[in-house]
């Protein structure tokens, strides 16, 4: 087979049909749906792979791959031996820290918002907020000191800046009369921190230790959980359980991927209907490339019959269709998944497209650029596109040549 005559040949065709301004269009047509459709899927898989890696990366990240707590929010008593057992008998834990946390409430001159009040330090800071200071620090003066951090989207809703004195409010326990009294203290804010996370930049705030136990007013020697980091986050749901079975009541634990699973949950359902939308994408595609070789086969019978009486095999006709529509969806692909690419790129660069934190729990479209996206969607659609041209092209094959130079 004379694969350069083919490709002449295929390329006259291509060019002769620039004079037929319907089937320049089909093929315009074609063309262009397999450039969106690639590039559609390129963007499809990267979104969806950011959003997994950016959520799970942040959810670990900003969350301790294990929480321990005791039932009814009462306090742990003499956490110091608590810990101890844990680090004695669970050889996976790299790291755990004491931890006071209650919901409670923050307010400014302007806003009032419902918060959670954090105690903690640099010293049991495991979780690695203080990497993501944008203004002020993170270190307390001392460890009583009435200093507080706080989230960059909290800290708009309550137009506050460094230095200005926010109030909190936290429930400290029941009077004799059975009513629950607020406990109520002004703290200077020292930090402002963000994670990209609503759920975190609207929620923690963060006070010293030490201020925590006092504000609380919980027994010395106690907190309210550990925040426990693995050597390996997968072993987390493993060791979440044996820990709940060798400590028991009032004890229980749950891991990272338990308290976010709402967000886990959410991306898989996000990626379910991909191998449909891929599908339909894929028979639009075809279907466009069937179309304009059935139309170029009727177009240029009277050549296919020249051809076949010059002597030329129906190999080399089938080729030359081949040829075409292997073409149109290899230059559809490439110029779709450059397209694809670039706006990813631009995407991940400048971060021109914004979200709405309190829905999509980012603030900004995340994009992983990923070599297996490009791989795939290539390789699918030239080995789709190939298939395409094989009906028009067996079509093509089976014209008699008498009746082919006859046909007009």
């Amino acid at each position: 087979m004379n694969f350069r005559l083919i490709n002449f040949i295929a390329k006259r065709f291509s060019r002769s049909a620039k004079r037929q301004r319907f089937l320049n269009f089909a093929r315009l047509v074609a063309l262009v749906s397999v450039l969106l459709g690639s590039m559609a899927l390129i963007i499809s898989l990267s979104v969806l792979d950011g959003f997994e890696t950016m959520l799970k990366d942040n959810a670990v990240k900003f969350t301790s791959h294990i929480t321990l707590r005791a039932f009814d929010g009462k306090p742990v008593y003499s956490y110091d031996s608590v810990e101890n057992v844990l680090r004695a008998e669970f050889p996976e834990i790299k790291l755990i820290a004491p931890v006071i946390e209650r919901e409670g409430l923050i307010r400014s001159k302007t806003f009032v918002e419902g918060v959670m009040i954090k105690g903690t330090s640099r010293k049991y800071d495991i979780t690695q907020i203080h990497n993501n200071i944008k203004e002020g620090r993170f270190d307390y003066s001392s460890p009583n000191a009435n200093e507080i951090v706080i989230g960059k989207r909290l800290a708009r809703k309550l137009g506050v800046s460094l230095g200005d004195t926010l109030v909190l409010y936290a429930i400290k326990g029941e009077s004799q009369e059975g009513l629950s009294m607020p406990q109520v203290d002004k703290f200077r804010l020292t930090g402002i921190y963000e994670t990209g996370m609503a759920q975190y930049d609207d929620i923690y705030v963060y006070i010293p230790f030490a201020k925590a136990a006092r504000f609380f007013k919980l027994p010395e020697g106690s907190v309210t959980s550990f925040d426990i980091m693995l050597k390996h986050i997968d072993s987390a749901s493993a060791v979440s359980k044996r820990m709940d079975a060798y400590l028991g009541f009032p004890f229980y634990s749950f891991t990272v991927f338990e308290l976010h699973k709402s967000i886990f949950t959410w991306i898989e359902y996000q990626k379910a209907p991909i191998p449909l939308v891929l599908g339909l994408i894929s028979i639009v595609a075809v279907l466009n490339i069937i179309t304009i070789l059935l139309i170029i086969v009727v177009e240029k019978t009277h050549s296919i019959g020249i051809l076949r009486s010059l002597g030329m095999r129906k190999n080399g006709i089938l080729s030359i269709f081949v040829v075409q529509g292997t073409l149109i969806g290899l230059t559809g692909t490439l110029l779709g998944s450059g397209i694809g690419f670039l706006l990813c790129w631009l995407q991940q660069t400048f971060s021109i497209i914004r979200l709405n934190g309190d829905i999509y729990f980012l603030d900004t479209l995340p994009i992983k650029l990923e070599f297996w996206h490009y791989a795939v969607v290539i390789g699918m659609s030239v080995a789709l596109s190939f298939l395409a041209t094989l009906i028009p092209s067996a079509i093509a094959v089976k014209v008699s040549p008498v009746r082919a130079i006859r046909f007009k």
